[in-house]
């Protein structure tokens, strides 16, 4: 199904509370005439990974899962992204084009921003600037800390390192339910589908989590962060 685009309120979105806070009332005017917003089913994809990048892309509702392919079938979930979170990435002023793919883990909207007016917004206004690079460092940061975990650590560490960055990161409850399938969790900890659904079935069986289906609960934290500090 082609992905349905539609105008919103641009206004109460950024009142919300997001990087875009930082603009200008001038700019915020601005950028709420140019915009525009596009709605993505579960399991559409909102851009691929080598595709031009014409557009600055900010989530708006819902959630989606950012991932680096192969070329073999294969990836490498590197985050997750919730509302106000802004996809860009490393081809912003290089050469334009994306060098990841996002993915719709349920329906979910995003606004679309002309990435050349979005760098003007840059110019024009250094605090915004700022905060963005801040924020893109911080992002960084995960992902030296992920490529730490998957190239150190055994795989019952990573994946008590997942488990506990959706429960700390992305659902902000020791209790929650996912859209996220046994193969993206797999993906997520550099691991075959069946070595995960394994791991998970030792930790439930050793009372550290509890798993029905999409629902988790964390039980342990504790024996989590112990299994990745041995792990």
């Amino acid at each position: 199904m082609k992905p349905e685009i539609q105008k919103t309120d641009f206004n109460e979105f950024v009142m919300n509370g997001n990087m875009l806070k930082f603009l200008t009332t001038e700019q915020l005017n601005h950028v709420n005439d140019i915009q525009y917003s596009v709605s993505f089913n579960k399991g559409e994809n909102i851009f691929k990974q080598g595709a031009p990048m014409p557009h600055i892309i900010i989530i708006e509702k819902g959630m989606a899962k950012v991932y680096l392919e192969d070329g073999n079938n294969r990836s490498i979930i590197l985050k997750i992204i919730k509302p106000g979170e802004i996809i860009g990435g490393p081809g912003f002023s290089t050469d334009y084009k994306h060098h990841f793919s996002v993915t719709a883990l349920q329906d979910t909207s995003a606004f679309y921003i002309d990435v050349i007016e979005f760098k003007k917004l840059i110019l024009d206004n250094p605090e915004f600037g700022l905060k963005l690079i801040g924020s893109l460092n911080m992002a960084h940061i995960g992902l030296y800390n992920k490529l730490k975990t998957i190239t150190h650590k055994q795989m019952n560490g990573r994946l008590a390192s997942t488990l506990l960055y959706l429960c700390n990161n992305i659902y902000d409850s020791d209790s929650f339910v996912t859209n996220l399938t046994r193969q993206d969790l797999a993906d997520m900890s550099s691991m075959t589908k069946e070595s995960a659904i394994r791991i998970l079935k030792d930790f439930k069986t050793s009372g550290i989590i509890d798993c029905t289906n999409n629902h988790f609960k964390i039980n342990d934290k504790k024996a989590l962060l112990n299994i990745i500090e041995n792990g």
